[in-house]
C-alpha cells in the first residue's frame, strides 16, 4: 500500500526550504556584486549550468544559490542519480539547495518550483568528467562575426579615448580600433555584438548605458571564456557595475536575477550566431576549425 504524502508537512517543509535559499541568493549577491575578484566566478557558475541540458541549476536563481554553496559545482545528480551511476555520497556532505522545476498537473503548459537537494560529483565517489568547452583561434571567431553578424564592420581612429570598438544603432555598424592583437580586437568585437543584439531586441528603446554596457561586458566574457579567447580582458572595474536601487535585500536579488538573466540570453543568443558563423567557415575550407576541447574539471571549476 502506498503511503500517503502529508501534504501540510510538505508544504511547510518548503516555505522553510525557500526562506533558506533567499537568505543563500541575499548572501551571494552581498559577497559577489561589485567585487571584480568574485563576480566573474558567478558568471562562471551562471555559464556551466545553463549550457549543461542534463543537469539541473540552469537560471539565475540557482547560480546564486550554487555560488553561495559550492561554487566549483560542475555536475549535480539527485541520490538516486549517483547510486545508478555506482556513485556514493561522501560521508558528512550535504545537499545543495536548488530550485526544481516541475509541470503542474492543474494547470496545462505551467510549471511551480520545489527547493530541492542535489549533489555534485566533487561530493561523491564518481570521478569528475571532464568539461566540453567550445575552442577557437580568435582570429577564426572574427571572421565568423564577420560572416554572418547583420551589422558592418570598420575601423575608425576617432573613436571616443579609451574605446576599443563602438556599436552605432543609427549605421548599424561596428567601429573598431586598429591596432589591437587579434585575442583584444575579438574581445572588443564580442562586446559590441552583445550591444548589437540588445539593440536588435529592444529596438527604439535600446539606450547605451550603464545597464547595457554591463550586460554586454557580461556577455562578451561569457563568450570568451566559451571559446577560450581572453576572457581576463573583460575589465570588471567596480564603475562598470550598475547601480542597485533596491530597498531591501531581496529587491537586490532580485535586481542582480535580471542582469544575469540579461546576460546568458544575449550570450545565448550571440553564440548561436558565433556557431552558424564557424560552420559556414568550415564549409568553405573543409576542415574543422572549432574543434571542441576537454579539460580537466579543474580548469572550468570555479
Amino acid at each position: 500500500m502506498n503511503e500517503k504524502i502529508d501534504f501540510n508537512s510538505f508544504a511547510g517543509a518548503q516555505k522553510n526550504l525557500r526562506k533558506e535559499t533567499a537568505a543563500l541568493m541575499e548572501q551571494a549577491v552581498e559577497r559577489a556584486w561589485a567585487d571584480m575578484g568574485e563576480f566573474p566566478r558567478l558568471l562562471n557558475v551562471l555559464d556551466i549550468f545553463n549550457r549543461a541540458g542534463n543537469t539541473p541549476g540552469g537560471g539565475s536563481s540557482n547560480a546564486l544559490l550554487l555560488y553561495a554553496q559550492c561554487p566549483g559545482a560542475v555536475q549535480l545528480g539527485s541520490f538516486e542519480f549517483w547510486k545508478e551511476e555506482n556513485a556514493y555520497i561522501r560521508k558528512g556532505e550535504k545537499g545543495l539547495k536548488v530550485l526544481v522545476r516541475s509541470p503542474n498537473p492543474k494547470a496545462k503548459g505551467k510549471f511551480f518550483y520545489n527547493v530541492e537537494h542535489r549533489f555534485d560529483v566533487s561530493q561523491t565517489t564518481a570521478p569528475a568528467p571532464p568539461a566540453l568547452l567550445d575552442w577557437a583561434d580568435p582570429l577564426d571567431i572574427i571572421k565568423a562575426m564577420a560572416k554572418t553578424c547583420n551589422f558592418g564592420i570598420r575601423y575608425d581612429d576617432n573613436l571616443p579615448d579609451g574605446a576599443c570598438a563602438v556599436y552605432i544603432p543609427e549605421l548599424n555598424e561596428v567601429r573598431v580600433r586598429d591596432g589591437q592583437d587579434r585575442e583584444q580586437m575579438c574581445h572588443s568585437l564580442l562586446t559590441e555584438f552583445c550591444h548589437y543584439q540588445q539593440a536588435k531586441e529592444l529596438g527604439a528603446g535600446y539606450q547605451r548605458n550603464a545597464d547595457s554596457n554591463f550586460v554586454a561586458l557580461c556577455g562578451a566574457y561569457v563568450l570568451a571564456r566559451r571559446f577560450g579567447v581572453g576572457a581576463g580582458l573583460a575589465h570588471f572595474q567596480k564603475e562598470s557595475f550598475p547601480t542597485l536601487f533596491a530597498g531591501n535585500p531581496q529587491e537586490r536579488v532580485g535586481m542582480v536575477k535580471n542582469y544575469l538573466s540579461k546576460t546568458i540570453h544575449t550570450a545565448g543568443e550571440v553564440g548561436r550566431e558565433l556557431h552558424r558563423g564557424i560552420r559556414e567557415l568550415e564549409r568553405d575550407c573543409g576542415e574543422i576549425i572549432a574543434p571542441p576541447r576537454r579539460e580537466k574539471p579543474e580548469a572550468v571549476a570555479i
